[in-house]
């Protein structure tokens, strides 16, 4: 399945590129993420590799529920970034492949910020078929949140 929705910041991509390079900022923009956790020894680029953890909700739900684990194999200015999954529980559990990638490109008002989802559902989930195609409004909502952060910082 192949998701992809883009918006327009207000942003050089400079500025941009190095706001979504700093993955400890994802709960500010991402409605689904607490909390980030990566190893203190490893710097992002290449082979970086971090986890998300949901948010608590008001039944203080098990924030490991929505854990989901990452590598970036991809880290571009230019070309992307791709996050790939790596992680197979919690949230992660649905996907028997996933990816995401990221692209910024320079716009005369700023920039353009492209996320496209790839992934593959595992056999046992194949009837959430649907549900996932309409997550494409979803992506753009966290867009729409990626958006407000940077045109306030």
């Amino acid at each position: 399945m192949y998701l992809e929705t883009r918006i327009l910041v207000s942003r050089t991509p400079e500025e941009v590129w190095a706001y979504l390079s700093d993955y400890s900022k994802i709960p500010q923009w991402d409605r689904g993420v607490g909390s980030v956790y990566h190893s203190p020894e490893t710097a992002p680029g290449i082979g970086f590799e971090f986890s998300t953890f949901g948010v608590v909700d008001k039944q203080g739900a098990d924030t490991n529920r929505g854990k989901m684990s990452y590598r970036i194999t991809k880290a571009d200015p230019v070309e992307g970034a791709t996050v790939q999954l790596t992680s197979s529980d919690g949230n992660a559990r649905y996907f028997k492949q996933a990816e995401w990638r990221f692209k910024v490109d320079p716009a005369p008002e700023g920039a353009w910020i492209t996320c496209a989802a790839h992934f593959t559902l595992r056999f046992r989930y194949i009837f959430l078929t649907p549900v996932f195609s309409m997550m494409r409004g979803a992506i753009h909502r966290d867009l729409e949140s990626l958006k407000r952060v940077l045109e306030t910082v």
